[in-house]
């Protein structure tokens, strides 16, 4: 398997680089609860491509409730505030708001033998092991900089960002 770093950089590079270096532009995640199934998902991602919509991420999940997506968007808080407000006009859109905290979750496995407890905690990052493999989530600067510390991953897999259920806009 090959080495992921992600974002922070890490053994390709040489260096740690800032979350969101790629693009330089300020995260702003948006989370949308849908109504209906793949069709208005089909919809929704027809929209935010035709309206060009500065996308960094998307999360898609199911629920008891529907289907629900995260958005991270690139750009001022005001572009996310108006990008809000045309797709709450969508009529799959069932709810849609802004919201202040995200949530990384990424599982990685290791090569060897490595103190990854001792180092998720000093970065803030949860962690626990379950059939070899590390479930870890955390704010996703810090969990992006703590498997950038890792010597031994052999392999990490991002499963978000995706927003903080209950922790909404404004």
């Amino acid at each position: 398997m090959s080495r992921s770093r992600g974002p922070s950089g890490g053994a390709a590079s040489g260096k740690k680089l800032p979350y969101g270096h790629l693009t330089g532009a300020a995260e702003n995640a948006v989370e949308a609860r849908l109504k209906g199934d793949s069709t208005a998902l089909t919809r929704f991602v027809m929209v935010l491509q035709n309206k060009r919509i500065p996308l960094r991420g998307l999360t898609l999940g199911r629920d008891g409730e529907g289907l629900r997506v995260t958005l991270l968007l690139e750009g001022e808080e005001d572009n996310a505030r108006r990008y809000t407000t045309l797709l709450s006009g969508l009529e799959d859109v069932k709810q849609i708001e802004a919201t202040k905290n995200t949530l990384q979750v990424a599982l990685v496995k290791l090569s060897g033998e490595e103190d990854w407890r001792g180092s998720a905690q000093a970065y803030g990052v949860q962690a626990h092991e379950s059939g070899g493999t590390i479930v870890a989530s955390g704010e996703p600067e810090a969990v992006e900089e703590w498997i950038a510390s890792l010597d031994s991953v052999e392999e990490a897999i991002r499963l978000g960002p995706a927003a903080r259920p209950g922790n909404g806009g404004d």
